[in-house]
């Protein structure tokens, strides 16, 4: 068992190796991400078999956070974490072998099981080996790695597949993987110390009804901010290409790549900020800047036009997230913090979901560019929820 004192230094090895598997977690994911569609087209998935596919990851993933929760109470943290990765890697190796979309379809359902379980861990875990007057800070470098990871992925999955084909796709992320298991596996389990462990005098020690045991309703307001963050960018990621396409803008892949380096970069004194003033003033500024990339987005033209909107969106989600996610650890005991961040992530992935329907809904009444316009609603709604309900919390989200 590994003990986190008062002098613990913030990348100490078992923070380094869980922020480093979980960037290959992402990585392989986002591998996936444009090369998984060709692989379905290619055996003869139709449009709406290979939206279904995709969806289904992002259900099933939703599906197991609920309860990932309580498995960690009754599994070994460290153990279930490792399954969960294992069912990853699996799931990625398996899809060469699919011959239908039937197959591609349980697969898919697999892997978004194990991806649910090892988000969770993943981020709960390197939370109990960040010092506590740190979270904010570390949870932000945390971050980083998925960033780099998400980065990367595209270009890689994209790469593997031109010049080995999609046995080299799948191989490749499979490898990885089991990389990210063998890293994992040395990791201690954190024991606390006596102050992190001491529920907080409003809080109860107990799940005080059936919905405790699915949800942890004290990070609802948390997680309803990251709701409609994940609403406003469910018509980033799939509208982007369309609209490209239909605006005549060339290289739109380098939005996303410069989306996730803005991210990456704020990161780095996002943290910070928040363990200094709380998340008001990243709230806020993640409102601005990312209603001001969707309205650059809405009137692209060009390539440059593109990336300007990618460095505000990114710049404002990467501002955040670490925010967020930190102020969600803060809020709840840590017998809960499993519950936290599954709750956290269910609703921006739900958000994500919903956002791409709904938009897509705007965009076919619409066009592309008044459907981004639109999409700034919700951001607004955003900043709009905090500032009525989140204040009261703000002395919560600054002490650890």
């Amino acid at each position: 068992m590994y003990d986190i004192t008062a002098g613990q230094s913030l990348w100490n090895k078992n923070f380094v190796i869980l922020s480093l598997a979980n960037s290959l977690l992402f990585m392989v994911f986002d591998m996936l991400m444009p090369t998984l569609p060709v692989f379905i087209a290619k055996h003869g998935g139709t449009s709406s078999q290979i939206g279904l596919i995709m969806g289904a990851f992002t259900f099933s993933a939703i599906f197991i956070r609920v309860i990932t929760g309580n498995l960690a109470h009754r599994i070994n943290q460290k153990i279930l974490l490792v399954l969960g990765v294992a069912a990853c890697m699996l799931a990625t190796a398996g899809y060469y072998w699919s011959t239908s979309t039937l197959s591609t379809f349980g697969i898919r359902l697999v892997h978004g099981l194990g991806f649910g379980v090892a988000t969770t861990l993943y981020a709960t875990l390197a939370a109990a080996f960040i010092p506590a007057n740190r979270r904010g800070e570390g949870l932000g470098y945390f971050g980083v790695g998925e960033t780099i990871g998400i980065s990367l992925g595209p270009f890689l999955g994209i790469w593997f597949m031109e010049q080995h084909g999609f046995e080299g796709v799948f191989g490749a992320g499979a490898l990885f993987l089991l990389f990210a298991i063998f890293i994992t596996w040395p990791v201690a389990v954190p024991l606390l110390p006596a102050e992190e462990t001491t529920p907080r005098r409003q809080e109860t020690p107990k799940e005080s009804s059936p919905v405790d045991l699915f949800i942890e309703k004290r990070v609802l307001l948390q997680s309803g901010l990251a709701l409609l963050l994940g609403l406003s960018f469910g018509g980033i990621l799939s509208f982007l290409a369309l609209y490209a396409k239909e605006a005549a803008i060339p290289n739109v892949a380098y939005f996303f790549f410069v989306n996730a380096t803005s991210g990456l970069v704020v990161r780095f004194v996002a943290g910070r900020i928040f363990d200094r003033k709380g998340p008001g003033m990243l709230i806020g500024a993640s409102a601005v800047l990312c209603s001001a990339g969707t309205f650059v987005l809405a009137e692209a033209s060009t390539t440059f036009s593109l990336i300007c909107a990618a460095v505000l969106y990114g710049t404002g989600m990467g501002a955040a997230f670490p925010a967020l996610q930190a102020w969600c650890i803060n809020v709840v005991p840590v017998n809960r913090r499993e519950h936290a961040m599954g709750t956290f992530l269910n609703f921006f992935d739900l958000g994500i979901g919903l956002g791409a329907v709904l938009l897509g809904v705007v965009a076919a009444a619409t066009g592309y560019s008044m459907m981004y316009k639109a999409s700034i609603a919700f951001l607004i709604g955003y900043w709009l929820l905090y500032q009525v309900f989140g204040r009261r919390q703000n002395a919560d989200g600054k002490s650890g």
